[in-house]
């Protein structure tokens, strides 16, 4: 049997995707530039559902890209109670966290908990 390597990382392809954002939305690359300035805030971000993960940990993970990047970073991952479908494109509102490991592997230098879709 073969044991899961502590250092693997997630690895996630960068789609080719452009979505405009809604109107008090923010694109994923503002998100990634200044992390730290919505750290613990709720934001909203219109992106496409590249993968969708149902029920891990009592969530369901999203991650959506807009087209946009920053420094090699054009994903979001978001934890919601909601399901979605992959190809859809969504607006998610949602408190911002920073930082976060699960182990295995997930880690999330930038993570939307709780997002809700809005219009």
């Amino acid at each position: 049997m073969k044991s899961q390597d502590p250092s693997s990382k997630v690895v996630i392809e960068k789609m080719d995707i452009t979505v405009t954002p809604c109107k008090d939305c923010i694109k994923i690359s503002e998100l990634l530039a200044n992390k730290k300035t919505y750290s613990g805030k709720t934001v909203k971000v219109t992106g496409q559902v590249t993968k969708y993960n149902p029920q891990i940990m009592g969530k369901n993970w999203v991650h959506i890209q807009d087209g946009s990047e920053f420094q090699g970073g054009f994903d979001l991952t978001i934890t919601t109670a909601e399901s979605v479908t992959v190809g859809s494109t969504i607006t998610f509102e949602g408190r911002i966290a920073l930082d976060k490991d699960f182990g295995y592997g997930y880690f999330y230098a930038v993570l939307m908990e709780e997002g809700r879709p809005v219009q």
